[in-house]
């Protein structure tokens, strides 16, 4: 990093000058598949995903699908990481009665959110400021959802809609599960998003279905642990100790 890089970093920390290019070249395919039983390293990681003990996937149960929903966010509560997902203003594309896109934020496996117009069908979250994310949760199934279930998902980033850029592509292969979306592949120094906006476009359904089910969506920021150790610092010493190297004035 150049010392003029450095220094705006340094003052100017929410324009994010040294990856802002970076980020915007870099748009990628993703296949997601959770019948591998290889963990994909290119910012995707599934919760159950392969499972030997499994018969094969029409002899599961739309009971036993929907049980890894309240499974993976069990999962996710142990990274310690912030939920955020409540602090944005979502908005669908469209919504059947009954189906809001609130439906697809709580933590109910039974409830969706079902569009309810032409394709693409398009969510879209705005934050009152610029967050920095670190994991996108997405829960899919190809069983219980059937024609339903996006085949096609577009990721958008931005600090508004006028702005976003192409973060990835997701084709939907074989998903019954939860499925985190790192940025560790597109920023490999901090593995943050940080923007204010995020779309989710779905173009095609699977078995060209018209309507889309969404039944699970999280957001989630790393867990900040700079004001605790620089709380622990000042409760550690004297005011003495901290303002000795500085003189009133």
């Amino acid at each position: 990093m150049t010392p003029l890089k450095e220094q705006l970093e340094h003052f100017l920390p929410t324009l994010d000058f040294q990856n802002a290019s970076q980020f915007s070249r870099i748009s990628q395919n993703l296949v997601l598949d959770d019948g591998y039983s290889q963990t994909d390293n290119e910012g995707v990681k599934y919760l159950c995903g392969y499972n030997e003990m499994d018969e094969r996937e029409e002899e599961l149960t739309q009971e036993m699908l929907l049980s890894r929903f309240s499974e993976g966010l069990q999962h996710i509560d142990t990274q310690s990481l912030i939920n955020v997902t409540n602090l944005a203003f979502w908005k669908a594309s469209s919504q059947k009665e009954g189906f809001h896109i609130s439906h697809a934020l709580d933590d109910n496996p039974n409830s969706y959110w079902q569009s309810d117009g032409s394709q693409p069908h398009y969510i879209e979250a705005n934050f009152s400021k610029r967050v920095e994310i670190i994991q996108l949760a997405l829960f899919l199934s190809v069983i219980v959802d059937e024609s339903y279930t996006p085949q096609i998902l577009k990721i958008y980033a931005g600090h508004s809609s006028s702005d976003s850029t192409l973060y990835k592509t997701l084709e939907v292969r074989n998903l019954n599960d939860w499925v985190l979306l790192t940025f560790a592949d597109n920023r490999p120094q901090d593995k943050l998003l940080k923007c204010q906006y995020l779309r989710i476009d779905i173009p095609v359904n699977h078995e060209n279905g018209k309507d889309t089910h969404l039944r699970g969506l999280r957001v989630y920021t790393p867990y900040l642990r700079t004001a605790v150790e620089k709380s622990f610092v000042v409760d550690s010493l004297s005011v003495g100790e901290v303002f000795s190297g500085f003189t009133l004035r």
